[in-house]
């Protein structure tokens, strides 16, 4: 495990998939619309603790595949992508500012939208293999089908989210895969290392072997968490324990 602390009084943690192989060359850092967390200096926070860590560090945002869950919340489709677009930007400036704050050359070009990596063949031909892999491997259609279901069930304020909804909304989880197997080839990187505040079903999925879905050389995964104080306590928020990948 890695520690350290942020700016202000929060205290990172980074647990590294068991398996997985420790480096410090590239960090791609996921941020969530949908997350309570992720704001302004949670944000700056995080990524002045982690970009001193790596060699380099790009950050990844959902940007028009957010609008297919609000439409599957109920929203219309106007709507949906009006409250997409904005959430991308809370979430892209103090990504940007921080990066410019720590001296990273041409910040803006290391925070990117899912829907800007489009312009990318290696992200294009990731996405191929991972719409298959929906279609045909049961354990990927169910991971992206209960993952989607939260996230729609959340921008819902409601538990109800019928087949149908995640038939709508199903697609925003599909763009995140190549996210999650081809970090290496998109960020043109020899290792990297997708950061999440937790572990998610997909992620098991591909690490462990289990899918058809394989990870390109020097993909890993980490879940980064906090400790914040308050008043002299420690309330925490730690990731859940490491998940079990053989090793490959």
């Amino acid at each position: 495990m890695s520690h350290g602390r942020g700016r202000g009084f929060i205290v990172f943690t980074l647990e590294w998939l068991a398996g997985t192989t420790v480096h410090h060359d590239h960090v791609l850092v996921g941020l969530s619309p949908q997350n309570g967390r992720y704001k302004p200096e949670y944000i700056r926070n995080l990524i002045f603790w982690l970009r001193p860590r790596f060699s380099s560090i790009d950050v990844v945002i959902p940007g028009f595949e957010a609008a297919y869950t609000l439409v599957a919340a109920g929203h219309p489709p106007a709507q949906a992508v009006h409250r997409a677009r904005r959430a991308y930007r809370q979430l892209h400036n103090p990504a940007v500012r921080a990066l410019a704050d720590l001296g990273v050359p041409d910040p803006a070009r290391h925070v990117t939208s899912w829907t800007r990596l489009h312009a990318n063949a290696a992200y294009r031909a990731s996405l191929i293999r991972s719409r298959r892999a929906y279609l045909i491997d049961r354990r990927i259609r169910a991971a992206c089908r209960a993952m989607t279901a939260e996230v729609v069930g959340n921008a819902a304020n409601s538990g109800s989210v019928t087949s149908g909804d995640i038939d709508i909304a199903v697609r925003y989880v599909i763009a995140e895969i190549p996210l999650l197997t081809d970090g290496p080839r998109l960020f043109e990187a020899d290792r990297s290392v997708f950061v999440y505040h937790r572990p998610t079903p997909l992620v098991a999925a591909i690490a462990d072997g289990g899918s058809i879905l394989r990870a390109a050389p020097g993909q890993s995964w980490a879940v980064v968490g906090q400790e914040e104080e308050n008043h002299g306590e420690h309330d925490r928020t730690a990731p859940p324990a490491a998940i079990p990948v053989p090793a490959r």
